[in-house]
């Protein structure tokens, strides 16, 4: 008498990073993928003011401003990334000061772990931001840290019409003065904004 039996369709199939098979195919984690799972996903999140573009292994994405980007890798494989961000114009120049990560090692994570990397602005800067209420005068260009070693200036224009504009990033002091000329006859408008000493930090000037 002879009696049928099965093949167990996952023998000899190896899946990786805490996950299990079913039927001959590996059920991976949520953040793994691959057919034994042996692939992995790091996310980047964007918790500053402006895009990031990041760089990992040569391949560039650009990370909107609070939202994330994912990499996918072998897990435990190591990748080096860089990463910057910055304000600019219209026409794509650079407002304030380049804020960049420099070059680091991450790896992709293993054993069913997830792995999320925040990319924060470090307390030494804070971005501006300017509401001009002003009836008759538009801003026409901006000093920030007026009268210190740091001082720079930009020629921005900030329309009198109430709305809050994000300016860009500039060196945090406790005494950081920042003056705004106008349009019309070129007059400063003046303001020491209070600056908190966090990551991401911003601070708003009002024109009134």
């Amino acid at each position: 008498m002879y009696s049928s039996c099965k093949k167990d369709a996952c023998n000899g199939v190896s899946c990786q990073n805490g996950s299990g098979c079913s039927n001959g195919s590996c059920i991976c984690p949520v953040g793994y993928s691959g057919a034994f799972c042996e692939l992995s996903d790091i996310v980047y999140v964007n918790d500053t003011y402006t895009p990031i573009t990041i760089t990992m292994n040569s391949s560039q994405q650009t990370i909107p401003v609070s939202g994330s980007v994912t990499y996918t890798g072998t897990s435990g494989s190591a990748a080096v990334v860089t990463a910057y961000t910055s304000a600019t114009t219209s026409s794509g120049t650079q407002v304030g000061a380049l804020i960049t990560w420099p070059s680091f090692t991450d790896y992709f994570p293993t054993g069913g772990n997830l792995t999320t990397e925040p990319l924060d602005v470090s307390a030494t800067y804070f971005f501006l931001k300017m509401v001009n209420n002003d009836a008759s005068q538009s801003v026409v260009s901006i000093l920030v840290n007026y009268g210190l070693a740091s001082q720079t200036t930009d020629n921005v224009i900030v329309p009198n019409n109430g709305n809050t504009y994000g300016i860009g990033y500039y060196l945090a002091f406790s005494n950081t003065e920042v003056y705004a000329v106008s349009s019309v006859s070129g007059n400063y408008w003046t303001s020491f904004p209070y600056i908190p000493n966090t990551l991401n930090a911003s601070a708003t000037v009002t024109i009134l």
